[in-house]
């Protein structure tokens, strides 16, 4: 906000930009300034000037920031792919319903060489070889009611997933609408620095004429130069948090560059009375903060019936089949001869490669004693079921702090709006008159300057009113679960 009290830089800057004036404007008749006219090119601070010599930015409309925002966020990426995680972790609960099959095998070749005890020559024998292959397979038929604790936790946890990729859903689409909305801010409030400027210059110009005429002191020519110094300030500081906000917008939709947001006046459009009582009553089943919540609780409650689950006895059914033989695998099955009842060899033929065995197993598991882990994990579970019904209950009662919070924030900026407009037509007509009476010697350069302060302040509030409006609605929305 622009002040009449200047520091000693600014009023040192000040009078050399009155020299300035004093030796180069040029001498044109006395007539009063039109308000708020904005010079053909604006001053632009040299950082400022250094990155618009790259590409300009890109502009972006909220829909689309709002797909690119979800589809990059990094939070929103986690988020999905926990749906993932509860979904195969789902399949997973499912599977312990179905047998478990597993295969092995092997296969070995030795050679054998011995030490003749009389000789002390080496001795070789022929190779051995062995090979091994099994199939075997065990199914539970009773877990102590642990699978089906299990399964409703595995489905309570995925529904916690899905109510947490809700919850950031409404996260990033208003963490994106405030950058989107700031851009828009920063950009108006550029706007209305260039306006303040373009001022501020005509009443330099005013003031030089009238200095130059002799119906005005030095000291009005070294107040308005000190006016048209700080408004310089003011527009570089304004284009730097424009530059900045269009950062934090590309930032904030995973864009590379600098990123402009696209004005749309349909965004603008005031809501209808809203009926609090009845939007408080379904915030209560759709706020993601509360389905969240209420998910969590499911899912601890699970997760303490499957860690009840193991003080019971399991009973399961396995069955395995193992093939054995003395070659390898890839190697012929032994030649055995054929005699008659004389013992002569009549022929041959090649006898079993493999003998087989089988066998079939129930197991009856009683759990005794194992250290207290089953007390302890009973205990966790417990505990962080107590915590999460603590949270749901803290959750609904944020609600309801928040809606009142919004409600009264989304009022107080619409009518902030009405004043703010207000204000503006009349901080114009202040202005106008002031300006009159400054070119006819009414009035002194003071409350030209302040007038005109008056009208830098209604305009900026005006445009930070509109957009308080617009973040204080998104926030609603995103409170409720749903668009308004």
């Amino acid at each position: 906000m622009m002040t009449l009290t200047r520091s000693l830089p600014a009023l040192a800057l000040g009078t050399l930009l009155a020299g300035a004036a004093v030796a180069q404007q040029p001498t044109q008749p006395s007539t009063p300034a039109q308000p708020r006219a904005v010079p053909t090119q604006p001053a632009m601070p040299p950082s400022a000037a250094a990155l618009n010599q790259g590409p300009p930015p890109r502009g972006i409309t909220l829909s689309e920031a709002l797909q690119l925002a979800r589809r990059y966020n990094p939070a929103q990426v986690q988020a999905e792919q926990n749906i993932r995680i509860g979904k195969m972790g789902v399949m997973e609960a499912w599977g312990a319903y179905l047998p478990s099959v597993s295969g092995s095998g092997s296969a070995t070749r030795n050679s054998q060489q011995r030490v003749n005890a009389s000789s002390g020559a080496p001795q070789v024998f022929a190779n051995t070889d062995n090979s091994t292959f099994g199939l075997s397979a065990s199914i539970p038929l009773f877990t102590g009611f642990l699978r089906g604790a299990n399964m409703r936790a595995a489905n309570a946890t995925r529904n916690l997933n899905e109510a947490a990729l809700l919850q950031q859903d409404y996260a990033t689409d208003l963490a994106t609408k405030q950058a989107f909305f700031n851009e828009r801010e920063s950009e108006e409030l550029v706007g209305v620095a260039v306006a303040n400027l373009a001022q501020s210059d005509q009443q330099l110009r005013l003031t030089t004429e009238k200095l130059r005429l002799g119906a005005a002191v030095r000291s009005d020519s070294l107040t308005a130069s000190v006016a048209y110094g700080t408004a310089e300030v003011q527009l570089i500081q304004a284009r730097a948090n424009a530059l900045t906000a269009q950062a934090d917008l590309a930032r904030a939709i995973g864009a590379d560059g600098m990123v402009a947001a696209v004005a749309d006046s349909t965004l603008e459009v005031r809501l209808s009375s809203l009926d609090t009582a009845a939007l408080r009553h379904d915030a209560e089943a759709t706020a993601p903060s509360v389905v969240e919540a209420q998910a969590a609780v499911s899912a601890t409650q699970a997760l303490l019936s499957a860690s009840r689950s193991y003080y019971y006895p399991t009973l399961s059914l396995g069955a395995s089949q193992t093939w054995a033989g003395a070659q390898l695998p890839w190697n012929a099955a032994p030649l055995t001869n054929i005699v008659d009842s004389t013992g002569a060899v009549i022929g041959t033929v090649r006898s079993a490669k493999y003998t087989g065995t089988w066998n079939v197993r129930l197991t009856l598991s009683v759990p005794i004693f194992n250290g207290f882990q089953t007390q302890a994990n009973i205990v966790t579970a417990d505990a962080n079921a107590t915590e999460a019904r603590a949270k749901l209950r803290d959750a609904r009662l944020a609600l309801d702090a928040s809606l009142v919070q919004s409600f009264t924030a989304l009022d107080a900026a619409a009518a902030q709006i009405d004043v703010s407009r207000t204000s503006v037509a009349s901080a114009q007509e202040s202005l106008r008159m002031q300006q009159e009476r400054y070119r006819l010697g009414a009035s002194t350069i003071v409350d030209l300057l302040t007038a005109e302060t008056a009208l830098n302040q209604a305009e900026t509030s005006l445009v930070q009113s509109r957009y308080s409006y617009l973040i204080a609605r998104a926030t609603l929305e995103a409170l409720v679960g749903h668009s308004l």
